[in-house]
């Protein structure tokens, strides 16, 4: 049996790891006529994104560079490395998750030596492990993912902002699941590069590749000689990137700048502080109401970053079923990824979504699991996230 009720929401209302939801007005300002790369306009668009970017990721106006590009968040991690690392370099990789897998995959197609220190999904890798790997390897450029978004799992990024200063590290962060919606803390010192993607927390269309990194990290750059690649390359990017209207590297894509640029004005009208702020209360309410449909998360919600949540599935209920279910209701949510892809689903809750469309997807939940034979308590789920939104106040 399935919903024939109409959504009163835009239909699909995306409840996923990104892309998010995104505001009408940053619609409205993608379908404007488009503009030429070098205009005065596009050179406005860009300025406002990267200082929506500094200040997200909590950097200074001085010392800090902000490169925004057509691409994914996978082009900002290759440009990351690119950047920072040779054929035959040492490279230590902590990785969580699916997504920190995915950071030595790519340091080893970029011919480093890589180091990859793991841990079970669901759990953090000890930092012991991490000095240790260090001293094995010599290795000078270290990457963690703050969010990894296959299971939700955060970073303590303090640990690692500590590590690197102590040990004179170049750190790369991960941001693409928690940048808009997390503090990242670059004014804290101890990271070099951070970069992200304009789909999740920033509430933005797919389509931009995001990368913060500092003046010490464009040094490390230059040192570095010729890069193995082009279109990633810093240098390259950086004339355009400080007067587009007089220099040329790559056609800007300007119409997802101008809404980008949209989206950065809402997120300074709310304030990033407290945009950080409703992200957490996002995820302890919303934890809160999974919980009393007996959907506990996979790991540990003192472990959990507050961007997106992997809920391991009913007894019976199949991932496939369950997200089918919830698609009925003009909800969509993600199945799991690599070691989990079977056992779990994911919600995100980031970017503009807030309490109105946790509140439609929870109840689709509860539509589905019911249809699917689960056992449900109608309306708890509901019932506690109002009330953990309110705790939270």
């Amino acid at each position: 049996m399935t919903s024939t009720a109409a959504p009163t929401h835009a239909a699909p209302l995306l409840l996923i790891p990104g892309p998010s939801p995104v505001p009408e007005p940053v619609l409205e300002a993608l379908a404007r006529p488009t503009q030429g790369h070098g205009s005065a306009a596009a050179a406005d668009y860009l300025r406002r994104v990267q200082q929506g970017l500094l200040a997200a990721a909590g950097a200074g106006p001085e010392g800090y560079h902000a490169l925004v590009m057509a691409g994914s968040g996978t082009s900002a991690m290759e440009s990351a490395l690119v950047n920072t690392v040779a054929p035959g370099d040492a490279l230590v990789v902590v990785s969580q998750g699916f997504f920190g897998d995915r950071f030595g995959a790519l340091g080893r197609a970029l011919g480093c030596q890589v180091e990859q220190v793991s841990c079970d999904w669901g759990q953090r890798v000890p930092l012991a492990e991490v000095e240790a790997a260090l001293d094995r390897s010599g290795a000078r450029v270290l990457t963690v993912t703050h969010v990894d978004t296959s299971n939700g799992v955060a970073t303590a990024l303090d640990d690692y902002r500590g590590l690197a200063r102590s040990r004179d590290l170049l750190l790369i962060v991960d941001a693409v699941a928690s940048l808009g919606g997390m503090a990242v803390g670059l004014e804290g010192g101890g990271i070099d590069v951070v970069f992200s993607a304009s789909q999740k927390a920033l509430a933005m269309p797919p389509g931009l590749g995001l990368v913060v990194f500092s003046e010490r990290a464009l040094e490390w750059r230059r040192k570095l000689g010729q890069p193995r690649g082009y279109f990633l390359d810093w240098v390259n990017w950086l004339p355009p990137m400080e007067d587009p209207t007089s220099s040329y590297f790559a056609t800007l894509p300007t119409n997802l700048l101008a809404a980008a640029a949209a989206a950065v004005e809402i997120s300074e009208a709310e304030g990033w502080e407290a945009r950080f702020g409703r992200h957490r209360r996002m995820a302890r309410a919303l934890r809160r109401g999974l919980r009393a449909m007996a959907l506990p998360t996979m790991a540990g919600d003192e472990l959990l970053g507050d961007t997106v949540s992997a809920l391991a599935l009913p007894e019976g209920v199949a991932s496939a079923d369950l997200r089918r279910e919830v698609a009925a209701e003009g909800v969509a949510v993600a199945g799991g990824l690599g070691a989990w892809s079977q056992s779990c689903f994911r919600i995100g809750h980031m970017g503009a979504t807030s309490l109105p469309e946790l509140l439609t997807g929870l109840a689709a939940v509860e539509q589905a699991l019911r249809r699917l034979g689960a056992v449900v308590e109608p309306g708890a789920g509901v019932a506690e996230l109002l009330a953990g939104w309110e705790a939270e106040a």
